[in-house]
């Protein structure tokens, strides 16, 4: 019962955070530019804003005349300079504590860097979530709580785990509680996985778990229900009995689960769904938007929504007529690309995310995310969009599948798009024409399927798909706990690499 105690001591640590935030909330203009006043005294040493002649004294209107929005490519040597000579601020204020891979199944991986005032917004966001739940959601007994543990298998990552986003103090309280794996991986992702889910299905008492994608609980839960006997013989005879007798068990292993914290948009929303039917004694509360760029958004219990870390970051808008709004001029129902000026050195960066307004808390927009603004696949003028083909794809498959489509350019014949699925109606020879017919209401696919430039779809339907995909980009040096579901590849790379290896594991399993 130590969490009846340190519970309140934690609300107390992070309450004079949230007050300052709540004050932001209610005076969104002002707020914006103190943030910014903030960063550019503090990037203004920096050899990318000495480019730019960025003065300390800069205001508003004057530091967005002389920075010109910009995105990693436009960055990128910049950034490799600074890693090659840390020393030297050639876009990053004071020491650089380590250069972060951006996650994400789809595109090359970015490297940025964090140093004090970026991992400092992060833990101000993560003092004012935690105050919220424990203020109008948590009422905890046992306290413990899983923390996505994502190792890599084969590249190297910058902050250890995702534990490393918290403060000194926030980790000494909230450590007594967390649940640590046994062991870290020795290489193989299927000693991980079984000796994760040993840990989690001991702790009996557990009340909180915190990933980012909810496929990767989702495939740990796949697996406890697959009865592997390696597994099985593990666990204690009350348990094996609970997995042998119960379908659907994870009410009896998890009786006190109060909250599951995870990403609950966009590609997220449909493995989100399934993880609440299956856990239903818990709340599923969505993530906002945390990019490995910067915090962005948090969900707050009272507000209904996601709301603006605004007194972190300094935020901009670009509208789809190429003009470009402040956060206190964004208008209801209209989705924005998003641009962030955050204190460990982007500045005016594109992140390549978009939002909606979904509504209006104290004076701040409520902001939802829909997507990615680069999510298109394009083979030969086709110029297929995510949530297009999410939006098909569900009109043929039901909630319980998984699903995502591959574009494919093999070394002979035309072009094609493969659909990888767990459905058993993936066997169906009617339905790789269906969904191909279901796409050529998109008007280029159509035609391209017309003047004979792509083949039709191709289906490949394996039970284990969604553990197939996941382990393959585990393979290939992903953190786990950062893979990412889509329903459409959009990187031509990333698609060859997950098709071949798919096409691999489907030949040797049928011999």
């Amino acid at each position: 019962m130590l969490a009846t105690f340190a519970a309140p001591l934690l609300q107390g640590i992070c309450a004079y955070r949230a007050k300052r935030f709540a004050r932001a909330l209610d005076a969104v203009e002002t707020t914006q530019r103190e943030t910014l006043q903030r960063i550019v005294r503090a990037c203004c040493g920096t050899n990318f804003a000495h480019e730019y002649g960025l003065r300390h004294d800069d205001n508003r209107e004057a530091f967005r005349r002389k920075l010109p929005i910009s995105d990693y490519a436009s960055l990128a040597a910049r950034i490799e300079r600074q890693r090659r000579d840390p020393t030297t601020a050639t876009i990053t204020p004071g020491r650089v504590h380590c250069f972060e891979p951006t996650s994400g199944s789809s595109g090359a991986t970015k490297a940025i860097p964090y140093n004090a005032a970026l991992l400092g917004a992060f833990r101000s966001l993560f003092a004012i979530w935690v105050h919220d739940l424990l203020r109008h959601r948590l009422r905890l007994r046992s306290g413990r709580t899983f923390i996505s543990v994502s190792p890599s298998f084969g590249a190297p990552r910058g902050l250890a785990d995702d534990r490393d986003y918290l403060s000194g103090l926030q980790r000494t309280l909230v450590g007594h509680f967390l649940l640590t794996p046994s062991t870290r991986p020795a290489g193989s992702i299927e000693a991980f996985r079984r000796q994760l889910a040993l840990d989690l299905l001991a702790c009996t008492d557990l009340e909180i778990v915190s990933v980012w994608n909810p496929g990767y609980l989702l495939v740990l839960m796949d697996y406890v229900e697959s009865r592997d006997p390696a597994l099985m013989r593990e666990l204690p005879a009350a348990q094996r009995r609970l997995l042998e007798n119960n379908a659907s068990p994870w009410a009896a292993l998890w009786p006190r689960l109060q909250l599951v914290s995870c990403w609950t948009s966009a590609a997220a929303a449909l493995p989100a769904r399934q993880l609440a039917l299956r856990l239903s004694q818990a709340h599923v509360q969505g993530k906002g938007l945390l990019a490995t760029e910067a915090p962005v958004t948090l969900p707050l219990e009272s507000a209904g929504g996601c709301v603006p870390l605004l007194d972190e970051v300094f935020l901009e808008f670009e509208r789809d007529d190429g003009g470009v709004d402040l956060l206190h001029e964004l208008e209801q129902d209209i989705d924005y690309g998003i641009v962030v000026t955050q204190p460990g050195g982007l500045l005016r960066y594109r992140l390549g995310d978009r939002v909606r307004v979904s509504g209006r808390y104290r004076d701040a927009p409520l902001l939802a995310f829909v997507g990615r603004a680069d999510a298109v696949s394009d083979l030969v003028g086709e110029k297929l969009h995510e949530d297009f083909v999410d939006s098909a794809l569900r009109t043929l498959f039901d909630d319980a599948s998984f699903v995502t489509l591959v574009p494919v350019l093999p070394t002979q014949g035309r072009p094609f798009y493969a659909c990888l699925t767990d459905a058993p109606s993936g066997t169906d020879t009617d339905l790789a024409a269906r969904i191909d017919r279901t796409l050529q209401r998109a008007l280029r696919y159509g035609e391209a399927r017309a003047l004979g430039q792509l083949d039709g779809v191709r289906i490949v339907a394996m039970s284990d798909m969604r553990r197939r995909v996941h382990d393959h980009y585990a393979d290939c040096g992903m953190a786990i706990g950062d893979i990412k579901e889509r329903p459409l590849i959009t990187t031509l790379e990333t698609a060859r690499l997950l098709y071949t290896a798919i096409a691999a594991d489907q030949f040797s399993s049928t011999g």
